[in-house]
C-alpha cells in the first residue's frame, strides 16, 4: 500500500529540504539566514564573502552576515566592504526597465543592513542610500512583496515607509501572508511603519490556505517565509488547545489570573461594602482577618474547592496555617494587611518566611500574597513586587498590594 503524506506534511518537508539546500553565498541565503536571526537567535557561521563584491547581489549577501554578533573578520574586510558600497552609489537606482538592486528587495534588504551595521560605513557614506529610500517608497506597489521589503530595509537605515492601507488577507498567497506573519510578530518595526492586521484573522488564513489550498513556492526567500508561518502557526494553535483542554495547565494558569484580578479589585469590593443603604452596619477591613474574611468570600464565588487556613509543614520548629488553598489548582494565597508595626520592612521578612515554608508543601505550586494596605504603609509598592515576584526554585510566588497609594 502507498503511504499517505497530509498536505501539510508534504508542504513542511518540500520547505525544509528547499531551505536547506540554499547556496552560499547568495541574497537567498542571506535572507534565510537573517530570517532565522530574528525569529529564533540562531546565526549561521558563513565563509566570508570575497569575490564579485563590486556585484549587488554578493555585497547583499555579504551585507546579511552583519547580523550576526560574532560575525569574525578583520577591519580590512569592513573596509573593502565599504569600499563597495560607495560604489554603489554610482548606479541608477530606478532605471526604466527596474534592472537594478533596488527592484531586488533580497539585495535591497542585504546592502541595508550592512550598511547600517559596518563599522566602516560612515553617516555620510550611506546618505545616498537613504535618500534613494526615501524617493522609492512611491515607485512600488503598496502591500506587494517588495514593498514590504522595502519597507523592512529602509527601516535598518532610519527611513520609514508608512503603510496607508490594510490588505485583503484571503486575496494573498501564502508566501504572502508568510511574508505578513514575520513582520506582524517584529513588533517595533510593524508599529514604526503602521502595519496593523487582526493577528487571529492572519494566522487563521495562513491555516486555511495552507492545509486546503494548493501551494506553489519558486523563491527560497518565500519558501522560508511560509515555513515559518505555517510552523509558529500550528505549534501555538496546538499548544493553544492544549492549554484550554488539558486540565492541571489550564487551571493553574486561569486560576493565576482570576485570583490577581479578584485581588486587584479587593478595594472595589471593601469601600462598596463600607457604604451600606440606610446606615445599615458595614463591613470594615479593619485587620488580617477582615481581610481573609472578604477575600475568602469572593474566592469562593469563583473555586469550587477553597480549603482555609491548612496547616503547612513547619519552618524554623514553628508549623502556621496558610490562609486559603486552591488545592485542584496547586494554589495557594496569603492575605496580609499593613498596620503600625507591620510595613514593608516587615512585610519582605514574613514573606520570605513564607516562601522558603511552602516550598516543602506539596500542594502548593504556586504562592499568591495579598497586601492590602489601604493607609500607605508600602514605602515603594511596586519594589515589593517586582523583588518578591518570581520563581523560587521549584515554587511560583507573585506578591500583589493593593492599593498602590504610591
Amino acid at each position: 500500500m502507498t503511504g499517505l503524506v497530509t498536505a501539510y506534511a508534504l508542504l513542511r518537508h518540500q520547505l525544509q529540504a528547499a531551505t536547506n539546500q540554499a547556496v552560499w553565498p547568495s541574497p537567498e541565503a542571506g535572507f534565510l539566514d537573517y530570517l532565522r536571526a530574528t525569529t529564533s537567535s540562531a546565526f549561521a557561521e558563513r565563509p566570508l564573502v570575497t569575490d564579485r563584491l563590486d556585484e549587488a547581489p554578493m555585497l547583499a549577501a555579504a551585507g546579511y552576515q552583519y547580523v550576526n554578533p560574532r560575525f569574525q573578520r578583520n577591519s580590512q574586510y569592513d573596509q573593502e566592504w565599504a569600499r563597495h558600497f560607495k560604489r554603489l552609489a554610482q548606479r541608477q537606482a530606478f532605471p526604466i526597465d527596474r534592472e537594478s538592486y533596488f527592484y531586488r528587495p533580497l539585495d535591497l534588504l542585504g546592502v541595508c543592513i550592512g550598511a547600517q551595521s559596518c563599522p566602516a560605513v560612515t553617516d555620510s557614506d550611506r546618505q545616498w542610500l537613504k535618500i534613494v529610500l526615501e524617493n522609492g517608497a512611491t515607485r512600488l506597489s503598496e502591500h506587494s512583496r517588495a514593498h514590504y521589503l522595502g519597507a523592512v530595509a529602509a527601516n535598518h537605515i532610519g527611513v520609514t515607509w508608512t503603510m496607508h492601507s490594510t490588505p485583503r488577507l484571503r486575496d494573498l498567497s501564502l508566501a504572502s501572508l508568510g511574508l505578513l506573519y514575520w513582520l506582524i510578530n517584529q513588533k517595533a518595526l510593524a508599529a514604526s511603519i503602521g502595519l496593523t492586521l487582526n493577528e487571529p484573522e492572519l494566522a487563521a488564513t495562513v491555516l486555511q490556505i495552507a492545509f486546503l489550498d494548493k501551494n506553489r513556492c519558486d523563491d527560497l526567500a518565500d519558501a522560508g517565509l511560509i515555513l515559518y508561518a505555517t510552523e509558529n502557526v500550528v505549534e501555538r494553535t496546538i499548544q493553544a488547545s492544549i492549554e484550554e483542554t488539558w486540565k492541571a495547565p489550564r487551571n493553574m494558569q486561569a486560576a493565576t489570573a482570576l485570583v490577581r484580578a479578584i485581588c486587584e479589585r479587593f478595594t472595589i469590593a471593601a469601600n462598596a461594602l463600607a457604604e451600606r443603604h440606610d446606615n445599615r452596619a458595614t463591613v470594615s477591613m479593619m485587620d488580617e482577618y477582615d481581610v481573609q474574611d472578604l477575600l475568602g468570600a469572593l474566592l469562593k464565588v469563583h473555586f469550587t474547592d477553597v480549603r482555609h487556613e491548612e496547616w503547612t509543614p513547619s519552618y524554623a520548629g514553628n508549623a502556621s496555617r496558610m490562609d486559603f488553598l486552591l488545592k485542584p489548582e496547586q494554589v495557594v494565597v496569603e492575605a496580609k494587611m499593613t498596620r503600625k508595626g507591620l510595613g514593608q520592612k516587615e512585610l519582605v521578612t514574613q514573606l520570605a518566611e513564607d516562601i522558603l515554608r511552602y516550598q516543602s508543601h506539596q500542594d502548593c505550586k504556586t504562592l499568591m500574597c495579598f497586601v492590602y494596605d489601604p493607609a500607605g504603609k508600602c514605602s515603594n509598592p511596586t519594589a515589593l513586587e517586582n523583588d518578591l515576584t518570581k520563581n523560587h526554585g521549584s515554587l511560583k510566588v507573585i506578591v500583589m498590594v493593593q492599593p498602590k497609594s504610591r
